[in-house]
């Protein structure tokens, strides 16, 4: 890491330029190159992040104010301002320059090396900022400090291990003198076989998509094959929740050549895609549960909330993978799924857990979580959590709706036992028909009389578990709002999703319930953090700021036939504030 490091910043220093070619960075790295990543137009990317129409309302910051007067501040300015007179020209024309035509890094697995290589504009511009920039580097230092060599009539030079060299107007860094030498063969010779010439790469390349700020490929098979990762391809979770998260692709990860990753920045927010080859036959029976039969399995589409904070909307036979246990985990953990299913099974009066419960259940499962609106609802607790709630499938909606209720009710028969002895408020049941003919199964927690009135009151008045039926619709909720909203909800009438897993996020309700706890915030960053009260307001504001920036933000797992795609998107608003 820190040879990378060197070489980044070492390739924004030095650069020499002979002529222009006409070859693309994959045909310059040997064919043993197992990691290839691009950046094809870096000054895009520099005007991006430096003209963004949010930039104005950044520096408005008070943080940001602040940080520019510092000492350390002004010392970077000064030093800065030093490089650009040496160089005469601004720090970004010249960054510009240096990276017009690209920015790329290899890691080759036969020599072990990271090969860092750089494009410039053009063969005057790359020789003006070579001279001037080898003067910079050598300022100051021992005259042995930056050794220079010679490799076929190309000037080399040395720092700290780390090799540079420039051939026509690539710009080469390295740390291992034989794959800078390689890279270098290709540029004089323009032949040799190169990671332009490799069928998983070629491969990969056709699935690539456009106008893309950044690329990367990893040759997974030549990874596995070398031995290295182990632990990732080996497949095996280390717990249940981790098997529900990622259980399925690391099945996938057993057998694909090949991963690519593509990233497209602008001023509207970054959409970051990972993606894979994939085939059904490749998920083995005991993590069929994750995609489904012949990867069929799709996220359900979920009822409409108001004030919706995030939504996780997913396939998972639940069931399945609790029954397959024993394959999936070690001995452990199948103890901890032993002793959980024995008490759940008491709780559900004999019946078992993983066969007759959660097989009662569709795997399409939902998870909603809202801003909750207390209104004039007293007690009001002083700190306002959201409400959240599943939202589930039964296969055979008339007996066990009966079997949940019974089991619903006698939870809090047991929460108010062990309530009790602890001094918690108790739970106070209620029964609801709805219009729509759903059924509404209500507790809350009942107030003594010196909080009945309270609008500080403790946590717990977040609370009023819930559960409702509407159909096959089966709702258990932290909030009996929410679950009344939900179970009365109508049916969603868009097809069902592409994506075996959906979740997304709305940035406007998280910065609102943030709003809501400001004071509580500050109160507890005084005292974690010791700030005085100034200071952690200023801190607080400054996350509320941060939270405003962006509009939302999703994530999306989704399988076909023959790929398998990870998809990341965060949108940001304009400079006004207002949503894109």
């Amino acid at each position: 890491m820190n040879v990378f490091r060197s070489a980044v910043a070492m390739c924004l220093l030095v650069s020499v330029s002979m002529a222009e070619d006409r070859q693309s960075a994959a045909q310059l790295c040997p064919n043993s190159t197992v990691i290839y990543a691009e950046v094809p137009n870096p000054p895009e990317l520099i005007s991006t992040i430096f003209d963004h129409p949010l930039r104005e309302r950044i520096e408005a910051l008070e943080p940001y104010r602040q940080a520019i007067q510092s000492q350390p501040y002004r010392n970077f300015l000064t030093g800065r301002k030093f490089v650009e007179i040496q160089l005469d020209m601004e720090w970004r024309q010249a960054l510009e320059t240096l990276t017009a035509k690209g920015i790329y890094l290899g890691i080759d697995a036969k020599t072990q090396g990271v090969a860092l290589l750089v494009r410039g504009r053009d063969a005057d511009s790359m020789e003006l900022l070579r001279s001037k920039l080898l003067q910079l580097l050598t300022l100051g230092r021992d005259s042995d400090a930056v050794r220079q060599g010679d490799y076929r009539g190309i000037s080399a030079y040395e720092l700290n291990e780390t090799k540079l060299a420039v051939a026509e107007d690539w710009l080469v860094v390295t740390n291992k003198s034989d794959l800078g030498k390689s890279v270098l063969d290709r540029i004089l010779d323009g032949d040799g076989e190169s990671l332009n010439d490799d069928e998983q790469f070629q491969a990969a390349r056709l699935g690539r998509g456009e106008n893309l700020t950044a690329w990367a490929f990893a040759n997974l098979a030549a990874v596995r094959n070398a031995g290295v990762a182990g632990k990732l391809f080996a497949g095996d979770a280390e717990n249940p929740g981790g098997e529900l998260l990622v259980g399925g692709i690391m099945s996938a990860l057993q057998q694909t050549p090949f991963a690519t990753a593509e990233l497209t920045a602008n001023h509207a927010g970054l959409n970051l895609s990972a993606g894979m080859p994939y085939r059904n036959d490749w998920i083995p029976e005991e993590r069929e549960y994750y995609f489904g039969p012949n990867g069929s399995g799709r996220a359900p589409n979920l009822p409409e909330a108001k004030d919706t904070l995030f939504t996780l909307s997913t396939y998972r036979d639940v069931s399945e993978m609790w029954l397959r246990a024993g394959d999936l985990f070690n001995e452990q953990i199948i103890d901890g799924f032993a002793e959980a299913d024995a008490n759940l099974t008491t709780l559900f009066a004999g019946k078992d857990f993983g066969e007759d419960i959660l097989g009662s259940l569709t795997p399409e499962i939902g998870f909603i979580a809202t801003k909750q609106d207390f209104g004039n609802t007293l007690p009001r607790p002083a700190i306002r959590l959201p409400s959240f709630a599943l939202v589930l499938g039964l296969k055979e909606p008339e007996s066990m709706s009966r079997e949940l209720r019974r089991t619903f009710q006698s939870m809090v028969g047991f929460f108010n036992v062990i309530g009790a002895m602890e001094g918690r408020p108790q739970l106070e049941m209620e029964m609801d028909r709805l219009d729509n003919g759903a059924e509404l199964i209500t507790s809350t927690y009942v107030p003594e009389p010196d909080d009945a009135q309270s609008t500080q009151a403790a946590i717990i008045f977040n609370f009023s578990p819930s559960v409702g039926f509407a159909g096959e619709r089966f709702v258990v909720s932290s909030s009996a709002s929410l679950a009344r909203e939900l179970t009365s909800a109508p049916a969603p009438r868009v097809p069902l999703r592409a994506e075996n897993t959906a979740v997304g996020l709305q940035a406007d309700i998280l910065k609102s319930v943030l709003n809501e706890n400001r004071e509580q915030l500050i109160s507890q960053n005084m005292l974690e953090e010791g700030h005085s009260r100034d200071e952690a307001e200023a801190a607080i504001n400054l996350l509320l700021e941060f939270v405003g920036v962006f509009e939302d933000a999703s994530l999306k797992l989704s399988t076909t036939s023959d790929r398998l795609a990870v998809d990341l998107g965060v949108r940001l608003k304009d400079s006004t504030g207002a949503a894109r």
